[in-house]
Parts: structure tokens; sequence; C-alpha cells
């Protein structure tokens, strides 16, 4: 019988990190005790969809707001553009929990997600919708001050926190539905409504440039020299 040799070892130890890390991502996505359930594959695939577009937009809105002064007109652009996608996500899981408690069969038979990210649910929708709301009233008002602008702040820092554990739960889960339906020979009918989302998006964005009013930002704090005088 042949010895095992340090290859061999190495290779065995990288196979039990892979299968611990594959554990580790179907507890977080399924809960600690998972059963498989069928899916409801068009609401799958348009929620799987909508969530990696806001994941792209979020990056980038991120990102510009570290550098927002120079970048205002991206930032609020990319943050009107992603107004319809984020209701089309919006839309989608509102639409498989109004249909999970309306007892349509194969929504009941689906189930609902498990207990974490269903009570993170609510704050996660609330966080997004206060982060757009006060968003656009600051575009509205042309400031980057005031009582908006401290609750975008939170509600920015808030919705990255919920969001990275919302990650780690369907991010593997959705893009494996949404590469899997893009590969496909024919357009699907949520594709389809993901290429108009998309659509208005890029006028949405054209809009918050276009339209943008006055802008009056904060005035840069005194120099040191300046208050030595």
């Amino acid at each position: 019988m042949p010895s095992k040799t340090p290859a061999d070892g190495a290779r065995q130890d990288v196979a039990s990190d892979r299968s611990r890390l594959v554990h580790a991502l179907e507890v977080l996505e399924e809960g600690p005790h998972p059963h498989r359930q069928p899916q409801v594959v068009g609401n799958l695939l348009l929620t799987s969809h909508a969530g990696l577009a806001i994941l792209a937009f979020l990056v980038l809105l991120y990102l510009t707001g570290l550098e927002f002064t120079p970048l205002r007109g991206v930032h609020f652009a990319l943050g009107f553009a992603l107004i319809p996608i984020l209701l089309v996500k919006l839309g989608s899981t509102g639409w498989r929990a109004v249909n999970y408690y309306r007892g349509r069969h194969p929504y009941r038979a689906a189930g609902p997600p498990w207990l974490l990210p269903r009570l993170m649910a609510v704050p996660l929708a609330t966080c997004a919708v206060v982060a757009t709301v006060s968003g656009v009233v600051l575009w509205s008002t042309g400031t980057d001050r005031g009582t908006w602008a401290t609750i975008h702040t939170d509600s920015v820092v808030a919705l990255g926190i919920i969001a990275v554990v919302h990650l780690a739960i369907y991010a593997r889960r959705a893009f494996r539905a949404s590469v899997s339906s893009w590969e496909g020979s024919e357009a699907t009918q949520q594709e389809r409504i993901m290429m108009w989302a998309l659509i208005v998006a890029l006028l949405a964005g054209a809009a918050a440039i276009g339209l943008e009013p006055v802008w009056h930002p904060s005035p840069n704090p005194p120099s040191r020299v300046a208050q030595q005088r």
C-alpha cells in the first residue's frame, strides 16, 4: 500500500478547509438546520438580478461618498440610478412575502427564509429607504449639512453594516441564479424587467445631473493660522 505523500496531505487539508467553508456558507443561507425546499424560480431570479445590480451601485456609491466634493455629480447620479433597481428588489421580496402569507402554493412550499434574514429584512429595507430619501432631500436642497445630512450619514453607515451580513447570506445563491439565467439562449421575463429597470436607472441618473439645483457646500473649517489670529 503506497505511503501518503506531503502533497496528498496538503490536498486533503485544502479539501477539508473548502468543505468547512461550504458548510459555513450553507448555514448562513439555510440556517443551522437546513432542509432543501423548492424555490419559486422567477421570483428568485428577479431578486438575484436586482440584488447583484444593487451591490455594484452600492460599491460605487460608497467609493464616491468617500471623495464626495469632487465626485458630487457622480454620487448623486448613482444614487438616483439606484432608485428603480431598489424598487424592483423591494417589489420582488415583498411579492414573495405577500404571496407566502396569502397561502399561494409555490410560495408556501418554498417557505420563508430562516430567522436571521427575516430579522434583518425590516432594518435593511428601512435603512435603504431612509438613505435614499435623505439623499434626495440633500440633492433637492443643494446642501450637505443639517439634520438631513446627519440622517443620511447614519442610515448609510447602518445600511453598510447590515448589507455585509445580507451579502454573506445571499451572495452565492444570487450569483448562481443570475449566471444560470444569463447563460440561457433566450431572455427571461426577469431579465427583460431588469433591462427596463436599468434603462430607467440611466435616465434617472442623467436627470439628477441635469436638474441638480445650485449647490451650497458646507463652509470650510478655519485654518489654524486663522484661528490663532
